[in-house]
């Protein structure tokens, strides 16, 4: 099944010349809804609408597939997306550490049985493993929700 859910996100540019990571103003009022339940009570944040992007982009390309109940390509997703540069990393559990995304995360890894006593960078990229599950999940239950919605609708034209 081809969609286009990615085509409902764009890239902004700050005064600064920072560019990010936007929903277009046409964006369905679902997507939306699914973009501020992946940041789990987190104000906006780039870096969760730039994953909530990667996700809707791996939808597009059946890397996450609507139509399979199984998870395992949201932990292949989820997987993939783990910064695995040190730096990178640190820096992401800096910006993150007193959010709401952060503790549910954290919650989520010691939950999958990732233990406490890991070495710092193998801890932070398993809670950052767990937040990235969490929104490309979102994204994807959203989008499936999209896709059984528009194929339960009558055609136009056809007898209802």
């Amino acid at each position: 099944m081809t969609t286009n859910f990615a085509s409902h996100f764009t890239t902004g540019t700050r005064e600064s010349g920072k560019t990010f990571t936007k929903l277009t103003d046409d964006a369905p009022e679902w997507l939306k809804t699914a973009v501020r339940e992946a940041h789990q009570g987190t104000l906006p944040n780039d870096w969760i609408f730039a994953e909530c992007r990667a996700a809707a982009e791996a939808v597009d390309s059946g890397a996450l597939d609507v139509e399979d109940e199984d998870d395992d390509d949201v932990h292949n997703h989820a997987d993939a997306q783990v910064d695995v540069y040190t730096q990178e990393l640190f820096q992401w559990a800096a910006d993150f550490c007193l959010t709401d995304t952060w503790s549910a995360a954290e919650e989520e890894a010691e939950d999958m049985g990732f233990p406490e006593d890991y070495d710092t960078s193998k801890r932070l990229a398993a809670i950052q493993y767990a937040a990235l599950r969490h929104i490309a999940d979102t994204i994807k239950q959203a989008c499936a929700k999209a896709v059984a919605a528009e194929t339960e609708q009558p055609e136009s034209g056809a007898a209802p």
